[in-house]
């Protein structure tokens, strides 16, 4: 069975030092061509960075301030 070609990703925002963390949304992205997940994804118009996959299988892109 081949993987989907969609996963789940979370955006979350972090602030200096980690001290606060907020998640902004969710949305249903594309994988790559070989079925990786990218590792950065556009929100709302910023950019963000896989940080982890966590145990759902859910890809949680962050951008740092």
């Amino acid at each position: 069975m081949q993987p989907s070609n969609v996963f789940n990703a979370r955006f979350d925002e972090v602030a200096t030092g980690g001290e606060r963390r907020v998640t902004v949304g969710v949305q249903i992205l594309d994988r790559e061509s070989d079925g990786s997940i990218p590792v950065a994804a556009w929100f709302r118009g910023e950019e963000y960075r896989l940080d982890v996959e966590d145990q759902d299988g859910v890809a949680i892109y962050v951008r740092r301030f």
